[in-house]
């Protein structure tokens, strides 16, 4: 565990991580903050045994949390209780969360606020109904995609054409839903495929073109963002911030035949902030560098208010 602070105030920020590739992100955040006078408390795989009688204790204080590691489950989620007793905020609220996870949910919610996504057809899970019959897939398309309703981090799936395929996949996840999703072909834009991931950190965005085929990302330049009026992917991430009421996600935004943009993957977090220096499907570095200024900003901001 690194601390930035004296013992005996709250440290700023309280940050829990333990994947192995979060450590370029968590350096660069630790920076960021440094640079602000923000302290932090960082708390790495090798710190979160005990964590929560610690909380409780007063041996760590922190007036803001970030939890990178809840949505392992299991052993990884024991704190979640404690943080919710002693840490004031969080960057992303726990229940908020949980609510985005359910991809029915955020499909509804954004439907019903004027928002294009990919027709979905809703499957009962297998264990509520193993026989499944076959339902009319024909407003799917040629082309769709599996997904249980609470898949998370698994970026752009590869689609199917045959109802087998539907079969064998919802054994995979027997307890929970199964929701087929129309497949999105983008648009091509200056030769590119106009598919985009947008992150969006404290009221930024950061809009990156994210190949669906090959998964690289690179920013969108203001030049690009001009030259194809792009401007309409940071109002759209901006409507879902509202809606999700999260400070940290990402959100996979297309360009279709018909030339409607549709939110393809609604709401993601945690998200995969691999630095693209590292790993050839990463984000870029410099991205990566501006979403953990305006986190480090926005604590500074939020903790100067409290005080």
């Amino acid at each position: 565990m690194t601390a930035s602070s004296n013992q005996h105030q709250p440290h700023d920020l309280l940050i829990l991580w333990a994947w192995e590739y979060d450590a370029d992100f968590i350096a660069l955040l630790e920076r960021a903050c440094a640079a602000r006078n923000v302290s932090t408390c960082i708390c790495g795989p090798d710190d979160l045994v005990g964590l929560s009688a610690r909380l409780d204790a007063g041996a760590i204080r922190a007036r803001v949390g970030l939890d990178r590691v809840w949505d392992w489950g299991g052993e990884y989620e024991m704190h979640v209780e404690a943080m919710q007793r002693n840490v004031p905020m969080m960057i992303n609220d726990y229940a908020r969360v949980r609510r985005i996870w359910n991809k029915l949910t955020m499909h509804m919610t954004l439907i019903a606020h004027g928002l294009y996504t990919p027709h979905l057809i809703l499957l009962p899970s297998y264990e509520e109904q193993p026989n499944l019959p076959r339902p009319n897939l024909a407003p799917l398309g040629e082309k769709f995609s599996v997904k249980s309703v609470h898949s998370g981090g698994s970026g752009v799936l590869e689609p199917v054409t045959r109802w087998e395929d539907v079969l064998v996949q919802r054994r995979e996840w027997p307890s929970d839903q199964t929701i087929l999703q129309a497949w999105v072909e983008p648009r091509l834009l200056g030769g590119r495929r106009a598919w985009f991931r947008v992150f969006y950190a404290c009221g930024s965005t950061f809009p990156c073109w994210a190949d669906d085929r090959s998964h690289i990302q690179e920013p969108v330049s203001p030049e690009d963002e001009g030259r194809f009026q792009l401007g309409i992917l940071r109002g759209i991430t901006q409507q879902i911030a509202g809606l999700c009421g999260l400070n940290l996600f990402s959100t996979e935004i297309a360009l279709d035949q018909n030339n409607l943009w549709k939110v393809c993957d609604y709401v993601n977090d945690p998200c995969d902030f691999r630095l693209k220096s590292t790993a050839v499907n990463g984000v870029p570095d410099a991205v990566v560098s501006a979403i953990c200024d305006r986190i480090a900003s926005w604590v500074r901001r939020q903790t100067r208010r409290a005080t």
